[in-house]
């Protein structure tokens, strides 16, 4: 019964338990898997399930390379301008906003490690949510994206928040006002990925790290964690900024076009 909890198979996502880890396709991107609601509810339940196991003690998230960034873009872009267009009330913009967050306070409270394998193309509300978990590691050809300030446009998502705690503030600002793109040794040379590995060793490189975390007791792991991570309050008001900011510059944007 334990195991079949964690043997799931949807067309946003698949999960397979490999011994006492726990393995996590995205088959969809992070804006289509959040704004699907259904998609979403058994996405972080099936995250919820994974740490309230006893006998799963670490996570591997891995991305689908096949999508493209710019249509991920214009879907966002499209999804927010049916706001203006046909009058949705607030709420909707408040679901969206709610589903990151929801995402993110289970990475601020997971107690077993999480890391991120990326390949491809990476999208900013990607590459933010994985800076939320414990390690990243990516392939050579790995590119992260972050296209929407040259559209007029502010990071959506937690980038921008979780960018300054790695970074800092100046590098931050300088990283995204003068480039569009971040290479994975761009990446890896800044401190935000764990380790560079070509695809074929990609997952195998997660699972070995996480087999290294475990060899040290679990409530010790857990308590790191727990230390490292930010408030979740803090987290909640950078989005609602973020989100109003947005919202603000599409319908400027909007007002333009008239």
């Amino acid at each position: 019964m334990a195991k079949n909890r964690l043997e799931i198979e949807t067309d946003g996502f698949s999960c397979k338990q490999k011994e006492d880890l726990c393995l996590v396709n995205l088959n969809q991107n992070a804006i289509e898997i959040l704004t699907r609601i259904d998609v979403k509810d058994q996405f972080l339940s099936t995250l919820r399930k994974i740490d309230d196991s006893k006998k799963i003690k670490g996570l591997v998230i891995a991305n689908s390379p096949t999508y493209r960034v710019d249509i991920d873009l214009r879907n966002l872009i499209a999804h927010f301008s049916k706001i203006f267009r046909y009058g949705i009330e607030d709420r909707t913009v408040s679901r969206f906003k709610n589903s990151i967050l929801q995402l993110v306070n289970i990475f601020i409270n997971y107690t077993i490690p999480t890391i991120v394998a990326m390949n491809g193309d990476i999208e900013d509300n990607l590459f933010g949510l994985s800076l939320a978990c414990d390690f990243r590691f990516a392939t050579p050809n790995t590119t992260f994206h972050f296209p929407s300030v040259k559209m007029g446009l502010p990071t959506t998502g937690v980038l921008a928040y979780y960018l300054v705690q790695y970074i800092g503030r100046q590098r931050t600002t300088d990283l995204l006002l003068t480039k569009t793109s971040l290479s994975a040794p761009e990446a890896k040379d800044l401190g935000l990925l764990t380790g560079v590995t070509i695809d074929e060793e990609l997952i195998d490189n997660c699972l070995e790290k996480l087999n290294v975390i475990n060899q040290y007791p679990s409530h010790g792991v857990s308590a790191v964690k727990r230390v490292l991570q930010p408030n979740p309050s803090e987290v909640a008001n950078f989005i609602d900024k973020a989100f109003d900011q947005f919202i603000l510059n599409l319908f400027m944007m909007k007002e333009k076009e008239l």
